[in-house]
């Protein structure tokens, strides 16, 4: 008896606890999501382990190239520690990779701590994408923007001799694009 009224009742919490948990994504009701189903602004859409290309394909930056790109993976993508990363290159084009990479819990540490790897007197504020944003040069001849919403860090650089562009159009439309992606 004390052996079927132990299951019993554990049997109640397991049953609880998995109402519980289901009613953040349930409905209220008239057929509206639950604020908590929905995405807010701060978080990122795509399911956790994502990897980059499942956010930006080479369509995407194509567009914004106005080349043809190729999906280059990243050696040091870790997609499922929430450090994803993955590069887009034209064949044939030296120097022609594009590097997009994230760390969607890195936080306003990291953001900051990315000036420091940006040569000394080229980093400019970029307004209006994310909640903040600049753009730098790195050493070897490389541009970029760092963003930062909510917690998500994103990175895209790429070749100054490659791409002789406008370093904030050009990364405000690349970045622009992936964060729009990240957070639909």
């Amino acid at each position: 008896m004390r052996r079927r009224l132990a299951c019993a009742v554990l049997m109640f919490l397991f049953l609880v606890a998995t109402a519980c948990s289901s009613s953040d994504s349930a409905s209220t009701g008239d057929g509206q999501q639950s604020a908590s189903a929905t995405p807010t602004n701060a978080q990122i859409s795509l399911p956790d382990g994502w990897a980059m290309q499942d956010a930006i394909s080479a369509e995407e930056v194509a567009a914004v190239t106005g080349q043809t790109m190729t999906y280059f993976p990243e050696a040091g993508s870790s997609a499922q520690a929430g450090k994803p990363s993955c590069g887009y290159t034209v064949a044939g084009k030296d120097d022609s990779k594009i590097l997009f990479s994230a760390d969607v819990s890195g936080g306003s540490g990291p953001f900051e701590a990315m000036k420091d790897y940006a040569v000394e007197g080229t980093i400019q504020s970029v307004d209006g994408l994310g909640d903040a944003a600049y753009t730098c040069a790195f050493a070897g001849g490389r541009r970029g923007i760092i963003v930062l919403k909510g917690n998500a860090l994103v990175r895209v650089d790429w070749s100054s001799t490659a791409y002789t562009v406008d370093t904030e159009e050009f990364g405000t439309a690349l970045a622009g694009k992936l964060l729009a992606n990240l957070f639909r």
